[in-house]
């Protein structure tokens, strides 16, 4: 009986083990990111907004762009919880597109990766084609 060839693109379960507790380790520290705004926004200091125009505007800007990270945060973690049922399925490394491996050096780049890096060039080539065709239709140089 010939004895079977292991696979070089699959994870081991050490490997496996590594990127579930760095995706761990990142959810709780956005888990506790977000409380920590949550607490500071729910109990404010008790000072009354003031100063000119420029000031106000810029306090308003700030606490805008607070909160599209907040919302970029929100994202990564359900990305995270999907990574981490991935690994729970044992299809972590495995491209939702083709099933082709994704590949070690990609999941340590970017552990969330659900496509091989073939499958993404290929998205963001059809994403770079949208938005050029959007822009020319609205008459937008890009």
């Amino acid at each position: 009986m010939a004895a079977r060839k292991k696979d070089p693109a699959a994870l081991t379960k050490k490997e496996t083990d590594e990127f579930r507790s760095a995706l761990e380790t990142q959810q709780k520290e956005l888990y506790e990111k977000s409380r920590e705004l949550l607490h500071q926004n729910q109990n404010p200091d008790g000072h009354e907004a003031s100063g000119d125009e420029v000031d106000l505007a810029t306090g308003e800007y700030e606490q805008a762009f607070e909160y599209r990270l907040r919302d970029r945060e929100k994202f990564l973690i359900k990305k995270i919880g999907k990574a981490l049922k991935r690994i729970d399925d044992g299809i972590y490394n495995e491209c939702e597109e083709c099933s082709a491996p994704i590949g070690k050096a990609r999941l340590k780049a970017r552990p969330v990766a659900t496509l091989c890096i073939e499958c993404k060039e290929e998205q963001e080539l059809e994403e770079k084609g949208y938005q050029k065709r959007r822009a020319y239709n609205l008459d937008y140089d890009l």
